[in-house]
């Protein structure tokens, strides 16, 4: 394995790790709407059928 072969390959890896990652981020972050959106739901439920 020469020199450019292992620079791609290193690149490939990076490239693969930086997509994990910012998948994992935008599952975060749908995960974080979804949870503000329950709350403000259920706040609103609250305020207009509460006691």
């Amino acid at each position: 394995m020469n020199e450019e072969e292992m620079a791609r390959a290193v690149e490939r890896g990076l490239a693969r790790h930086e997509a994990r990652r910012a998948d994992a981020q935008a599952r975060q972050l749908l995960g974080c709407l979804l949870l503000f959106a329950l709350f403000g739901v259920g706040f609103i439920l609250l305020i207009t059928y509460g006691s």
